[in-house]
């Protein structure tokens, strides 16, 4: 497929990024966790706060494993959001932060199972258990401006209903995208640059004016609240492992004398 003119009219570009949110967007997610067979996942993801796409796109190991997703899941969701960045399609994703599984050692690997086949006796394992047990993220402000779309966003949501009437499957057409793009020159590239860049500026302007509202005081309230929560929460978890290491190293020390007076007996 050719790539598009650099000289295209910005006004053949525009489409309204509120638009696209609110009807794209989950319908985008829906469709590709059923595309790659990871559709049990989508009720714990939303519950914790992986509302759509674009939120997903910045999804970490540590989200994963809280989530409860099975690594080869996770490893076809990771090349999708690779896709989906512009990445080469056979390239995985690795996760800010983290280090892929593929690349830990034997025991950091053993480690990682004990750890899930753990949450899986308590009752916390898996997509159900996650859900109750765990919220990384807030729920989205839905009074806030949205926001505003990267260059590589317009030019896939452009490409797409070029494609329209076409039978490719969705796949293909985010192969087709990613390729098109990386191939693009920088002049080629400019006007959608140039449309991403006005409506970030645009985006600014509300955003600052939104702040100003009692809806924004409202969601900022939520969020100290939140991160109270979770803070709350992990200190339980730090406390509770502190108490069973007490425990387990009092046991130890408990059954030591013996041992300690039986060995200086035999010597």
């Amino acid at each position: 497929m050719s790539a598009h003119p650099p000289n295209a009219a910005l006004s053949d570009l525009h489409i309204s990024p509120a638009h696209w949110t609110r009807r794209s967007e989950p319908t985008l997610m829906d469709q590709i966790f059923e595309e790659l067979g990871i559709a049990e996942y989508l009720e714990t993801f939303k519950a914790n706060g992986f509302e759509n796409w674009s939120v997903v796109l910045d999804i970490t190991e540590s989200d994963f494993d809280a989530l409860g997703v099975k690594l080869g899941h996770r490893r076809k969701l990771q090349r999708k959001i690779a896709n989906s960045r512009g990445l080469s399609p056979d390239r995985a994703l690795a996760s800010p932060r983290n280090t892929p599984a593929e690349e830990r050692t034997g025991e950091e690997q053993k480690s990682s199972t004990s750890k899930q086949d753990g949450k899986d006796r308590s009752g916390t394992g898996g997509p159900q258990g996650s859900k109750r047990k765990y919220r990384r993220h807030p729920k989205a402000d839905e009074n806030c401006p949205e926001r505003p779309p990267s260059a590589y966003v317009i030019f896939s949501n452009k490409m797409r209903e070029e494609l329209k009437g076409r039978n490719l499957s969705f796949t293909e057409i985010a192969k087709l995208v990613g390729e098109n793009w990386q191939n693009l020159a920088p002049a080629e590239k400019e006007p959608y640059e140039q449309q991403a860049f006005s409506a970030k500026e645009r985006y600014n302007g509300e955003l600052a004016e939104y702040k100003k509202t009692a809806k924004y005081q409202e969601y900022a309230q939520y969020l100290v609240e939140f991160k109270a929560r979770q803070a709350n929460q992990q200190q339980g978890i730090l406390t509770n492992i502190d108490s069973s290491g007490r425990r387990r190293f009092k046991e130890t020390q408990a059954g030591s004398p013996t041992q300690y007076g039986q060995q200086w007996h035999r010597k």
